[in-house]
């Protein structure tokens, strides 16, 4: 090549660079690709299994509450239809599971620490819990029903009268699907 001749940018680019630290910014970008991408498929593979019912009852809280829920609307379908306990506990949104998924890391602590070992011990915790989870069910119009439960497409022909007159205007009362169906869709009253 001719001293005329400029040199393209891609040639530059898979030249042997005149100082041997040069060779570290692709090779560290290199890197940082590769440890992002398995950062990214390990952090969506542990968000997977934190959020199946065997973590739950496991990590979570005693197989009292999967007993509870096996025997509820939600346990017993006659569609066949499964619904886990990440589908009413956890929402598909990001922002709003990342807030769940720490939240919840005091259950894991009471957990190991063997505080809620008795079904009595339970009942006792559930109270609070239930309190709490209503109140964010109240506060994010029951988000979490709503990715299964759409009003919309509801055939209010094939629901009793009483539940498809509230249906249609539970807006415009100002209602969400937890003011009535709380302790009657999957964990008893505590």
């Amino acid at each position: 090549m001719n001293n005329n001749q400029q040199e393209s940018g891609w040639s530059k680019l898979w030249k042997q660079p005149k100082s041997k630290w040069l060779l570290g910014i692709p090779l560290g970008a290199f890197l940082a690709v590769a440890v992002g991408a398995v950062g990214t498929v390990g952090f969506n593979t542990v968000l997977h299994a934190t959020s199946s019912d065997a973590f739950c009852v496991n990590c979570h809280v005693p197989s009292f509450a999967a007993e509870e829920v096996a025997l509820s609307k939600h346990g017993t379908s006659a569609s066949g239809m499964v619904v886990n306990c990440a589908d009413c506990h956890v929402s598909k949104e990001f922002v709003p599971k990342m807030i769940r998924k720490i939240s919840a890391m005091k259950e894991v602590y009471l957990e190991l620490k063997g505080e809620i070992t008795t079904k009595d011990e339970f009942l006792a915790y559930k109270k609070d819990g239930a309190a709490r989870i209503i109140a964010e069910m109240k506060a994010n119009d029951s988000r979490e029903c709503r990715t299964c439960h759409d009003v919309e497409r509801m055939n209010f022909d094939k629901q009793k009268k009483v539940a498809a007159k509230m249906h249609q205007k539970m807006d415009k009362m100002g209602k969400t699907c937890i003011d009535c169906h709380k302790y009657k869709v999957a964990h008893k009253k505590p």
